[in-house]
């Protein structure tokens, strides 16, 4: 049934791709080349990361107009019903669970999630061709789970020959290595901001976790709703810090979500091109 259901969104979303983003999308190109969002504090459940959403809260009308969002009336309906949830489910359960359980072990449980869907990000790698990138996310996962138990980033301690980019190992981030365009703004409900890619790429994490292959998907469902859950903060803080002062949330979010978006993704392609042409330099 969980199958049938992500299935599904995967045919919508391929067809609100092929309609939508064929003239307004930012392809992946040599030059400017878009990836996904990076993870939320080591979350490896799927939901996309809204930390440095705050970074991007002021805007200037030029880049207001620019923003294209044909899939509007889509979008604002599920941004209303995501800020009900957020607001009155989501922060007054979280802020109790917060004051119960001690921020340790919500980081150890973070490590944990991060840990465990390491084969996801080393799939993605393997799909990008980067295959020093996906023998390093094994390493550092083998390390961690044989030290800690996975509740801890032990291998942070220790720099890798190769640069360890978590944010680009996502089904996201390797449909814009092939070419794939980002596509418009969407809404994912109960998850938040995305693009139309975005959403096709959390669709292909989800397919490719090993665990939901094994244990009975109210298993998979209910621990990957509780790694979301326990990482909520980061979420909720930025939202708030973008939309209470804003005259028009909705806008406020989007241009916040997008303009992050870009600035990230464009910072992994200069980073990326830095690697290849700078040779090494030893001291």
């Amino acid at each position: 049934m969980q199958r049938l259901l992500f299935a599904a969104l995967l045919a919508l979303a391929l067809a609100l791709g092929t309609a939508c983003s064929a003239k307004h999308d930012v392809s992946p190109s040599a030059e400017t080349e878009i990836s996904a969002p990076a993870e939320a504090s080591g979350n490896a459940s799927g939901e996309e990361d809204y930390g440095g959403l705050d970074d991007y809260d002021d805007f200037s009308e030029e880049d207001a107009a620019l923003q294209h969002d044909p899939l509007e009336g889509w979008n604002r309906f599920w941004f209303h019903v995501n800020d009900w949830f957020l607001q009155y489910i989501v922060k007054p359960l979280h802020k109790g669970y917060a004051f119960i359980v001690p921020e340790a072990i919500r980081s150890g449980i973070s490590n944990f999630a991060h840990n465990v869907a390491f084969p996801v990000r080393m799939a993605n790698s393997l799909l990008q061709g980067e295959f020093a990138q996906a023998g390093v996310e094994f390493d550092r996962s083998l390390v961690n789970f044989m030290v800690s138990l996975g509740f801890a980033d032990v291998a942070s301690q220790s720099k890798p020959l190769y640069p360890y980019r978590p944010e680009t190992e996502n089904f996201d981030y390797t449909l814009g290595v092939w070419g794939v365009p980002d596509g418009p703004y969407f809404i994912i409900p109960f998850l938040g901001p995305s693009t139309v890619r975005g959403a096709v790429g959390e669709t292909g994490d989800i397919f490719m976790k090993p665990q939901d292959y094994i244990l009975d998907w109210e298993v998979t469902t209910a621990s990957s709703v509780f790694f979301a859950f326990n990482n909520a903060d980061s979420l909720y803080k930025a939202y708030d810090q973008i939309t209470e002062s804003a005259l028009e949330p909705y806008v406020a979010l989007r241009n916040a979500y997008l303009t992050m978006r870009r600035n990230q993704q464009l910072n992994l392609t200069l980073s990326s091109t830095v690697q290849d042409k700078v040779p090494d330099v030893e001291e």
